[in-house]
């Protein structure tokens, strides 16, 4: 019995062309970034971390004096960044945002989307149906509205990386938090489903789904929440912003070139 299978007559391609037809699904290195929700947090630690090595990062927050924090920051390792405020519930501020953007940058290569809301918790018989809408439009309709003006400046250049924040709420279930789980899970397949899209474009769609990092929203949860979560994460410690913001810097770089429609979940084991 042979082990070895027959030797496939495949038409030839001269080396040019070869290298022509691998080189143009690679992406753009990446020198224009653009952070929305980079004023706390795990964005404005993602700002900071591409702008060390050399991005040109464009820090968007709906709280412009927080934004503008970051951008000194960027500044003051000598980067260069520039602060916007967006709100990004709705659809004219995102596209006003790009509308400036464009204005000053040839192209973008990347968005990074982190900003998001989590709200308090209630459970469903006690939802209004503001507190649903509000975390629908600010945790995935925001999302949507950035993804939609961002493929349509990244697919003139052919070429681009996207890369989300969903939660690990997206993962499993967490009671009390219906509205804010239901956002997040649409995140993780509005992120595949548009990996896929727009892959003839040439470009990457990635979604980071952090478990609990420290950070201020934690202190929104309710009291002794977080010692609940430690005892259940076997590493029995909080995630830190700068873990996130180095896989979001992986995520950017050459490396990650051939992950799309991923979901990426650092949580210390609480969902494995």
């Amino acid at each position: 019995m042979s082990f070895f299978t027959p030797t496939l007559s495949l038409p030839r391609r001269r080396g040019r062309e070869l290298d022509e037809g691998r080189g143009s699904m690679k992406t753009k290195r990446v020198e224009t970034a653009l952070l929305i929700g980079g004023g706390s947090g795990m964005g404005r630690a993602s700002a900071v971390e591409l702008g060390s090595h050399g991005v040109r990062v464009f820090v968007a927050d709906l709280n412009l004096a927080a934004a503008e924090e970051t951008a000194q920051a960027i500044a003051g390792m000598k980067g260069q960044s520039e602060a916007f405020s967006v709100d990004v519930s709705r659809s004219e501020s995102v596209s006003s945002l790009f509308r400036k953007l464009r204005d000053r940058a040839e192209r973008l290569d990347l968005l990074v989307h982190s900003a998001a809301i989590l709200g308090r918790t209630v459970f469903v018989e006690d939802m209004t149906d503001e507190e649903w809408r509000q975390m629908v439009a600010i945790n995935l309709d925001g999302v949507f509205y950035c993804c939609r003006e961002a493929v349509r400046w990244m697919k003139i250049h052919k070429s681009g990386r996207i890369i989300l924040f969903s939660s690990v709420a997206s993962l499993t279930p967490t009671p009390g938090a219906l509205h804010y789980s239901a956002a997040k899970g649409g995140i993780n397949m509005l992120g595949k489903t548009l990996a896929q899209e727009v892959s003839r474009y040439n470009i990457r769609v990635n979604v980071i789904a952090p478990g609990y990092v420290e950070t201020s929203m934690l202190k929104d949860l309710p009291e002794g929440f977080s010692d609940y979560i430690l005892k259940k994460t076997p590493l029995r410690r909080l995630g830190e912003v700068q873990e996130i913001a180095s896989l979001v810097s992986f995520l950017a770089s050459p490396e990650a070139d051939f992950f799309t429609g991923q979901i990426i979940s650092p949580n210390g084991g609480l969902v494995i």
